[in-house]
């Protein structure tokens, strides 16, 4: 049976499609239509998704949308959008102070425009596309769908399955204890008690993009002080038994102030970020993980499965893996509202009884052949040489501390790089943070994240037994040992951990070929492994994407299949991408 999922009821849209309760395919429209966070109907993804696996339409024996189902979805939308005007008994309305606003976010929320461009046309134009499909479509609720994103890739029968984010409509918490498909609900907040708007105004005060940059605060905080102001963070955020609370009417007030002073709270205006970030994190760890270990007390279950925005907090997921009761942990690997579509696709083929099991690897996205790239290549009119062993050539140019941007084989899914779409440098240069994410025109805190042979994985970290599936998809936090400090000390934060990339033969023998070369070379069994992108784009999909930012940033090398590119040999067409030709060595 194939089963056909889109997600297009907010960002991050994204397809999958499953066969007999094995992934085929999975992306996010993002990478297609180079917008981050996209929001826009998955038809570009979709395309792809339909001719990469070469499926018709009526091939499709099931259709499943994320969220639900016309006029409900309309509900939660009014519901969602109103949500700021009527909490906390209006006292909102007050602060904004002038009535053309508060009309025109009604019109926003309850207009019939709204209902038209946001679930009507899109769920419109997806069943145009699909028109030789001629059976039922099905619809799983978007909380629920990143629920069974966690559940179904976890390969296990039982265990607690938690979803954390800032509102799934007008979920925002829960947690579930789940025996083969058979769900018991344990905990549930509701909106506006969310800690993902919790995190979201740390976010936004302290001048990041709160749908964005969430991650930027998680590194900040390792360089900050909690105490400073703890007393402060701690009343926006609490437990009463185990329900989550969220001070929403002081956070309405202070996200007012800001947006019309532009300042932070007069409360916090004299920390340093740093501080702010560290007591933010330090709060949301202890909430989360009070309720967490409630339930593991009431159940008895030592398995924790999550999704949902907030589980891409690597440093809460470190935290929740080193909970007394907790002996394994699974974070989905495309924890945002890119996983729902799978997480539908994955719930229905369990509902009709097929067979799930856990992925190996999550190389879901479209790969490209030689004849492909080459002519992308020959369109820019680039120099380059084919290897047979690129692999090796690779490792060299690693140990010869040149930088170079990797794009082979399928496109990962979930927002991590995992060797496929990736630059690769050496990692025991600690400038190389610094220097490295400027000439890529980004501003990160948190250091670039390992690759480590699975072999030598027990040398570098500490803790790993019963995160060893999540640690091969960087979706949390380890102490590292002495050895990788002194080893690889750019892949080290200042609080002493890494988010790795566990590597093992069987999951990309290409790619690990690369670094098991490198560590003959060296000696040293990881490497720099980070995102192939320019700032505030998503991950390259297609070689044309690799081009552009290889040529658009300048790193040394471009290992695009069996093809290597130097910069330095493509001088005049690096230049006309707007670069300073001294920065070419």
């Amino acid at each position: 049976m194939k089963i056909l999922s889109v997600h297009f009821q907010s960002h991050d849209t994204s397809v999958a499609l499953v066969e007999k309760g094995k992934i085929l395919y999975a992306a996010a429209n993002e990478r297609f239509s180079r917008i981050k966070m996209d929001r826009k109907v998955p038809l570009k993804v979709l395309a792809n998704c339909l001719s990469y696996t070469r499926t018709k339409p009526e091939d499709i024996d099931k259709v499943v949308f994320t969220g639900d189902p016309f006029p409900w979805s309309y509900i939660n939308m009014v519901k969602e959008k109103s949500k700021p005007l009527f909490s906390s008994r209006g006292r909102y309305l007050l602060w904004l102070k002038k009535p053309i606003p508060i009309i025109k976010q009604l019109l926003i929320a309850t207009g019939v425009p709204s209902l038209i461009y946001r679930i009507l046309i899109p769920e419109a134009r997806i069943k145009k596309f699909i028109s030789g499909y001629r059976n039922k479509y099905f619809y799983d609720h978007h909380h629920m769908a990143h629920l069974h994103a966690a559940y179904y890739t976890s390969g296990w029968e039982k265990c607690l399955v938690m979803c954390v984010e800032g509102s799934g409509f007008d979920e925002t918490f829960s947690i579930f204890s789940v025996h083969d498909g058979n769900w018991k609900k344990l905990v549930q907040a509701r909106f506006p008690d969310s800690a993902g708007k919790f995190y979201d105004f740390v976010t936004a005060i302290l001048g990041f993009n709160k749908d964005r940059h969430a991650g930027k605060i998680t590194g900040l905080a390792g360089y900050g002080n909690y105490r400073k102001l703890y007393n402060y963070v701690k009343d926006f955020l609490w437990v009463d038994g185990v329900k989550l609370k969220f001070n929403f009417s002081r956070y309405l007030k202070a996200m007012a102030f800001y947006n019309e002073n532009k300042k932070i709270p007069k409360e916090i205006e004299k920390n340093r970020r740093e501080d702010v970030a560290a007591a933010f994190q330090k709060r949301l760890e202890e909430c989360i993980t009070e309720i967490v270990k409630k339930a593991v007390k009431k159940t008895g279950e030592n398995k924790l499965a999550i999704a949902g925005g907030v589980a891409a907090n690597v440093k809460l997921n470190q935290r929740l893996h080193e909970l007394f009761g907790i002996d394994k942990i699974h974070i989905h690997q495309a924890m945002g509202d890119d996983g729902l579509a799978l997480g539908a696709a994955l719930h229905v083929a369990h509902i009709n009884n097929e067979k799930v099991s856990q992925p190996q690897t999550v190389y879901f996205g479209p790969d490209f052949s030689d004849k492909d790239i080459e002519k992308m290549l020959k369109k820019y009119k680039l120099k380059y040489k084919k290897f047979k062993d690129i692999e090796i050539k690779v490792a060299k140019l690693l140990a010869d501390k040149k930088i170079v941007g990797r794009f082979n084989g399928r496109m990962e899914y979930g927002p991590r790089a995992l060797g496929n779409r990736s630059i690769l440098y050496e990692a025991k240069d600690k400038s190389v943070n610094d220097w490295l994410n400027k000439r890529l025109k980004r501003t990160e805190f948190m250091p670039f994240a390992p690759v480590t042979l699975g072999e030598y994985a027990n040398k570098c970290y500490e803790n790993l037994k019963g995160a060893e599936y999540s640690s091969r998809f960087m979706t949390i936090t380890f102490n590292c040992t002495d050895y990788m400090k002194k080893m690889s000390p750019a892949c080290v934060h200042v609080d002493g951990t890494a988010r790795p990339q566990i590597l093992r033969k069987e999951d990309n023998p290409s790619y690990y070929k690369i670094l098991k070369e490198y560590h003959r070379i060296t000696g040293i069994p990881s490497l720099v492994n980070t995102s192939f992108n320019m700032h505030e784009e998503p991950i390259v999909c297609i070689p044309d994407d690799a081009i552009r930012a290889f040529l658009s940033s300048g790193i040394d090398y471009l290992a695009i299949g069996p093809f290597l590119v130097a910069i330095k040999d493509n001088r005049e067409i690096y230049m006309r991408f707007g670069k300073n030709i001294e920065k070419v060595k």
